[in-house]
């Protein structure tokens, strides 16, 4: 492996060299031979429905979910990191049946508790957009009584079938597939696992690996560092025996356009050795990923981590992160600043166009800026002169859904006529402003007397 990579280096590119524009003229990208056959898209990724069962706090709960956007909001204790553990439950039996991958399943406090005793089972049931509907439970204990009170499941039958038909007998038998991704992005995603050295960096990744921890809430960065150092070096042979610079990876570019288009004050993202870290140009300086704010590393580190996932699990394609896939954000307004917060959405919908996003949010910014795209979708045949409500990206109603959840139970907020969120979060705004006015009017009726 080549590990120079210090820009005096006669092969290593300039700032003004073709690679670092991100429009390259040539992309080259490996893609196995395996003939003109058509591959198959699998479409068991985004979710429908989920239905929960003695899970946690929920006694019953049945969710309708887009297949593009859906937002929780709620107070802390709410249910809303729940429903997405549940998700990721679901998802673990997909994982689990990939090989190289494994997936998750209950924990011991999942199962719901009254008057300090566990009930005799919880259940998790989703039910994907084209009709697969799998289940997965866990019982209270292995004794016949407790085994009588287990309603009759679904099981995974169907499910497997699908992922057998579509994905692994074409994987077993050399025939082209699409693999959808999943992953979960946790609250402790701020702390990044950026390795120190190279030493026991694995060189070679199959596909099914991008599904490696990805449904690990405490996601900390670390793959997504070694699978970008190895493409980097990758990349840097193929300049050198091509002697060319525009000659880049297609999967790397991907990367790239990712990171600029989701910060436009940020460029040429590489790894350095000496040391290992990975490195942004702001504002004409070289940074390293740890000396940027908490905010940007939240962002960056999910933004590169997904964006590895997408890439190593479909290679072939010319963009990669517009295949297949459903991600849950838990805070996705986490360390981000008001203005930030408003366009987050926006941003990783424009990124990854065919993904499905679970998201969680105490921010009303958030919540306030989908009104803002569903807005500007019935406006849109509309003659519009303001640039800046011009570059609103739109999003239709049936593509969003949001919920606030209260005493373990979840109402939709997304009001079917006005086809508009309700302010459920402005409130808190309201409360406070309230306050500073009987304040202001204690002050002005004191100067008065």
């Amino acid at each position: 492996m080549i590990d120079v990579r210090f820009p005096n280096h006669d092969f290593r590119p300039r700032t003004s060299d073709p690679v670092f524009d991100f429009t390259p003229k040539h992309e080259y990208f490996h893609t196995p031979k395996r003939g003109n056959r058509p591959r198959t898209t699998v479409t068991i990724m985004k979710i429908k429905k989920l239905y929960l069962q003695n899970f946690r706090c929920f006694e019953r709960l049945e969710l309708e979910l887009s297949s593009g956007v859906n937002l929780f909001i709620g107070d802390n204790g709410s249910g809303k990191s729940a429903i997405l553990d549940a998700l990721a439950i679901g998802f673990g039996v997909i994982a689990t049946h990939l090989p190289e991958v494994s997936g998750i399943s209950f924990k011991k406090y999942d199962l719901r508790e009254v008057n300090c005793r566990k009930l005799p089972y919880t259940r998790v049931t989703l039910e994907s957009f084209n009709d697969i509907h799998w289940d997965t439970t866990q019982s209270r204990d292995k004794s016949p009584n407790t085994k009588k009170q287990i309603p009759k499941a679904t099981g995974t039958k169907q499910l497997i079938s699908v992922l057998n038909k579509q994905i692994l007998d074409r994987y077993n038998n050399n025939l082209d597939f699409d693999l959808p991704l999943f992953a979960y992005y946790g609250v402790s995603r701020a702390i990044l696992d950026i390795p120190l050295s190279r030493k026991g960096f694995q060189k070679k990744t199959s596909r099914f690996e991008a599904l490696s921890g990805a449904l690990n809430a405490d996601s900390r960065f670390r793959s997504a560092f070694i699978w970008f150092y190895n493409k980097e070096n990758r990349e840097y042979r193929l300049q050198k025996e091509k002697k060319s610079f525009d000659l880049t990876l297609n999967e790397l570019n991907a990367v790239r356009r990712a990171i600029t288009a989701l910060f436009p004050d940020l460029s040429e993202p590489h790894i350095e050795v000496s040391p290992l870290r990975f490195i942004v140009k702001k504002d004409g300086q070289s940074l390293a990923l740890e000396q940027l704010s908490d905010g940007y590393k939240t962002m960056i580190g999910l933004v590169i981590d997904l964006c590895a996932r997408y890439t190593m699990a479909n290679p072939h394609l010319s963009d990669p992160l517009e295949s297949e896939g459903m991600v849950i954000i838990d805070e996705v307004d986490l360390h981000l600043h008001p203005t930030w917060q408003q366009r987050v959405v926006a941003d990783l919908v424009k990124i990854f166009p065919n993904t499905q996003f679970i998201l969680t949010t105490h921010s009303p910014f958030v919540l306030e800026s989908l009104n803002n795209h569903l807005k500007r979708e019935k406006i849109k045949d509309l003659e519009i002169q303001q640039v800046e409500i011009q570059n609103i990206m739109s999003l239709r109603q049936d593509m969003v859904k949001a919920y606030v959840l209260e005493n373990s139970e979840a109402t939709e907020i997304l009001d079917e006529e006005s086809g508009l969120i309700d302010d459920r979060l402005l409130h808190v705004f309201n409360d406070i402003n309230m306050l500073y006015d009987r304040m202001r009017d204690m002050e002005w009726e004191s100067r008065n007397d």
